[in-house]
């Protein structure tokens, strides 16, 4: 019995080392941008992150191979192109290698991450999501993670490639660093369909486009797509570039075929500021491609529930109980929040207020009401508000000798917390300006889940 045991034992063992031997090994590198060393912290929590320590062998960061990066100028231009991303893998002897950028668009605060094919340079999938502050990050890396290792489960070799082109400008309101930005969310919503092989920028790439004077001595988009997949050995070109026509400014791309140049697939689609481009890219993706970018391992049912939601905007119904410490000592409030823009929401709602705490009085009034406020997320569930709005109070005394009714209006100064999007505290200062009163209250919050 005992040697059938340690006989089990070791086949466990063994088959757990075989099966750890045989996970690809993954390279993190750092994430180029932000400030001090953002981009060190970032590629380190990418390394904790479970789901990846399960799918690979992540390359440990040592003094050696920070050694290595440090000897590729890694961070030391504007972007990091992805031959020189796979290049630093295949000398970490790693299978896949994740990098990433902390960009700004416009207003608009973005973390980019990306994961190479390093024997083929191709890049399997990316993902970026907007945030305010830098520490919201962590709680984004965990769907990001998913996305990049689902990515590496699929086989491409029988997809065509598709060359991604630098993203020309021809619009004084966008530049160089925004356009780069912009190639980058294409080039990732054009490999997140899943029907190319996407090749982006990479310095044969550049080089081949010096060599040809991509767009400077006459080459029409047709015979510089063909130029170019010729040099790089792809099938198809994606090109894409911001316009203006007089006050109108547009997001045009198509996909050209290689062999002959002429037109795959092209749409075009108008645009207010230069971050509309990150929701421009996901729709031009889709017409040209007539499918959905969608992450491989999650369904669009799910995807619907956990890629979009917008935790920016607070969208709610809800029920609360509180005091005013002074008549009406009782106050019943439901309420809804509707949030058309992030950051920020009108509310409406109605108080119902109760007990007069003066003998043989009794007292009901009722206080119908909108706020608007700004809206501050946690990086988890809720956030903080505030704000400030009003309402028309109309209250009913019984006395024993008859009603008094009276009909207020009065201004609020509101404050709160949504917690983990079920509870909510609240205060509010409430004043007719000749008198003001307080009102501290506690309850219960559905919040909805808000698509994009």
């Amino acid at each position: 019995m005992k040697k059938l045991l340690v006989a089990t034992l070791l086949l466990v063992v063994c088959g757990f080392t075989v099966f750890s031997q045989t996970k690809p090994r993954l390279g993190i590198l750092p994430f180029v941008g932000g400030s001090s060393n953002d981009g060190e912290t970032i590629a380190t929590l990418f390394s904790f992150q479970l789901d990846i320590q399960a799918a690979f062998t992540v390359v440990p960061r040592t003094s050696a191979v920070n050694a290595l990066i440090a000897e590729q100028n890694f961070q030391m231009t504007g972007h990091t192109d992805s031959d020189t991303v796979a290049r630093i893998g295949q000398l970490l002897n790693a299978d896949y290698v994740v990098s990433g950028h902390i960009r700004r668009l416009g207003k608009s605060n973005l973390i980019i991450a990306t994961i190479i094919n390093v024997e083929t340079f191709e890049q399997l999938a990316g993902d970026y999501r907007e945030y305010q502050t830098i520490e919201e990050v962590r709680a984004l890396l965990p769907l990001i993670t998913k996305h990049l290792i689902a990515a590496t489960q699929r086989d491409t070799s029988a997809l065509p490639k598709l060359a991604v082109a630098p993203f020309n400008i021809a619009n004084k309101d966008a530049n160089v660093q925004d356009a780069e930005v912009l190639a980058q969310i294409l080039a990732i919503e054009i490999s997140n369909t899943g029907l190319y092989a996407v090749l982006p920028r990479t310095t044969t790439m550049q080089a081949a486009l010096t060599e040809l004077e991509y767009q400077i001595q006459g080459y029409t988009a047709q015979e510089g797509a063909k130029a170019l997949g010729q040099a790089i050995n792809a099938e198809f070109v994606l090109s894409a570039e911001a316009r203006s026509l007089g006050r109108m400014n547009m997001f045009s791309a198509q996909i050209l075929h290689v062999e002959d140049g002429r037109l795959l697939a092209g749409n075009v689609r108008d645009y207010r500021v230069i971050e509309d481009g990150i929701r421009v890219m996901a729709e031009l993706a889709e017409l040209l491609t007539g499918n959905k970018s969608v992450s491989p391992d999650i369904s669009p049912e799910k995807q619907v529930l956990s890629e979009t939601e917008n935790t920016a905007r607070l969208w709610t119904v809800g029920v609360s109980a509180g005091t005013s410490f002074a008549p009406p000592f009782l106050i019943a409030s439901a309420s809804a929040t509707l949030a058309p823009f992030n950051y920020s929401f009108l509310e409406i709602g109605c108080d119902f207020g109760f007990v007069s705490g003066a003998e043989d009085v009794s007292y009901n009034s009722y206080y119908p009401f909108a706020h608007y406020a700004f809206f501050k997320p946690f990086a988890k569930n809720g956030g903080w508000y505030a704000g400030t709005g009003g309402g028309f109070m109309l209250a009913n005394y019984r006395y024993p000798t008859g009603e008094v009714q009276a009909n207020i209006f009065a201004m609020d100064l509101i404050t709160g917390f949504n917690i983990g999007n079920v509870f909510n505290i609240s205060y509010t200062l409430r004043t007719n300006f000749s008198k003001a009163s307080s009102k501290v209250s506690v309850g219960y919050t559905y919040r909805f889940k808000y698509k994009e």
